[in-house]
């Protein structure tokens, strides 16, 4: 988390003490002051931030403004230039590292967690302000305070759960905490630090000794798919645990994946938010342009790992997601005569064996190939 585990939980307690106590009589007054608290936060982790969120949220709202003038046919997929906001993230991929090399941008720019103006956090935030533009256009008003404090949340800022600014809404929250909710975020907080903290450093650590090894590659693979899930999915759950303590229910992100025997039921365990935001604002579009699900399914996902990050690696990610699900749907021949001759337990162990080593070995290359 951006400023460690014990800091951040220390935060965010003291700020739901002041937020229940203030939502009693003034429930929108209570996010605003979440809202300042984010960006006060997000400002410290790095000053560059706050220019690049305003300008993005100015930019959202000023999108906001022309669309809801326009009738729904004409609107079309005029929202999607809210993607422009990730130009300034991938400028760096194109750039290289000079562009954090020159003078002010130099030293603000690598500043706090990691540089994190120039990391995935960008793209999570760009893709939530997609869905709070939406959310809006959709009910012709841009609800203020919920959509702020969906976006600028610290503890979900870097890597999600995705989500708009629904459930930030007083009407969407829990009346108050009962003592299942303070239950379920303590569990929430003790696990997802045991997976952050604990399991993803010690698969990084057994990953880079295999990788030194050799043939110790196929070793490096899913030993690094291992930390990344641990990583990822304990992220999410202190994300969702830190929300719960605000009686915010985010969206759910992992669902254990490893048990997932194809590769369309690995997509509905993995990072479920990501995955319900493709199949509704790019699998169902990309159908009804197309014609063709098949197709579709490509064209959502090659899109879906530009996002990630604009490079050969993630292209490559993409493309064979893409083509590991349009193949789901229409198996190549022999595939479908070897299901009918072998025993049911031995062809889900041979497609739970394929999914895992294609996702890791997608997952590994997306980080590793040049650009």
């Amino acid at each position: 988390m951006i400023f460690g585990l014990e800091l951040t939980l220390f935060l965010y307690l003291s700020l739901a003490s002041m937020f229940w106590l203030t939502r009693t009589r003034a429930p929108r007054l209570a996010l605003a002051l979440l809202v300042a608290a984010n960006l006060a936060l997000l400002f410290l982790a790095n000053p560059l931030l706050l220019f690049y969120l305003s300008g993005q949220i100015l930019w959202m709202w000023l999108l906001f403004q022309v669309l809801r003038r326009l009738q729904p046919r004409q609107i079309k997929a005029w929202p999607w230039l809210v993607f422009l906001g990730l130009i300034p993230f991938n400028l760096q991929v194109w750039m290289g590292p000079r562009l954090g090399s020159q003078g002010w941008l130099g030293v603000w720019g690598q500043t706090g967690w990691h540089g994190i103006f120039w990391t995935v956090g960008a793209t999570f935030f760009v893709v939530k302000s997609f869905m709070v533009l939406k959310e809006s256009l959709k009910e012709q008003r841009f609800d203020t305070w919920p959509a702020l404090a969906a976006l600028t949340f610290v503890p979900s800022f870097s890597a999600g759960p995705i989500h708009g600014g629904t459930p930030w809404r007083p009407g969407q929250q829990a009346p108050s905490l009962t003592r299942q909710d303070m239950t379920g975020i303590f569990l929430k907080i003790g696990w997802g630090a045991a997976a952050l903290y604990v399991l993803a450093p010690w698969f990084k650590a057994q990953a880079q000794a295999a990788s030194a090894m050799p043939w110790g590659m196929p070793a490096d693979m899913y030993l690094s798919f291992a930390a990344l899930y641990f990583d990822f999915s304990g992220y999410s759950l202190l994300a969702i645990a830190c929300a719960a303590m605000f009686g915010v229910r985010l969206p759910e992100n992992f669902n254990r994946p490893y048990l997932a025997t194809n590769i369309q039921e690995f997509w509905q365990r993995w990072h479920m938010s990501l995955n319900a935001f493709i199949g509704t604002y790019l699998f169902k579009p990309m159908v009804r342009a197309t014609g063709s699900p098949r197709l579709g399914i490509f064209l959502a996902f090659v899109s879906a790992g530009l996002w990630h990050k604009a490079s050969l690696g993630y292209l490559a990610w993409g493309i064979g997601h893409g083509i590991a699900l349009s193949l789901y749907m229409k198996p190549p021949r022999v595939w479908i005569v070897l299901r009918e001759r072998l025993p049911r337990w031995l062809v889900k162990l041979l497609s739970w064996a394929m999914t895992m080593t294609w996702v890791a070995a997608l997952s590994y290359g997306a980080t590793r190939l040049p650009y």
